[in-house]
């Protein structure tokens, strides 16, 4: 079952805007784009970089430290390591797969974003 932990307020990120929260024990991405909230796993699945320091746009988060894209809807990776020149890139294909983001449920509730840990 689901844990439903409050992070903030609704109104704490605008629209096209994320950051890393802290949610128990579990570091979280919180991005608001096109009107509604996504949570991901806070760090990039290939060298663990912060994705907060990273960019967004619309529903895609690039990655800082090698430009690895994802959907921040599904977490879903749409360009893995897309940053590294041509061999390096080919390399890390071969030694890191790719890998989506492992992604949680959002809601608002009493005016408070709310993510769930755990299995629903």
């Amino acid at each position: 079952m689901a844990d439903w932990k409050p992070v903030g307020p609704e109104d704490m990120l605008a629209d096209g805007t994320m950051k890393e929260v802290q949610v128990g024990s579990t570091a979280i991405l919180l991005v608001r784009a096109g009107g509604t909230y996504y949570a991901a796993q806070a760090r990039c699945p290939h060298m663990k970089a912060h994705l907060a320091r990273g960019t967004l746009a619309q529903f895609e988060v690039t990655c800082p430290a090698h430009g690895s894209r994802f959907d921040i809807r599904d977490g879903s990776n749409t360009a893995w390591v897309a940053d590294l020149p041509g061999i390096a890139q080919k390399a890390a294909r071969v030694f890191a797969k790719p890998k989506g983001l492992q992604t949680y449920p959002t809601r608002i509730q009493d005016g408070q974003v709310w993510v769930a840990i755990g299995d629903e």
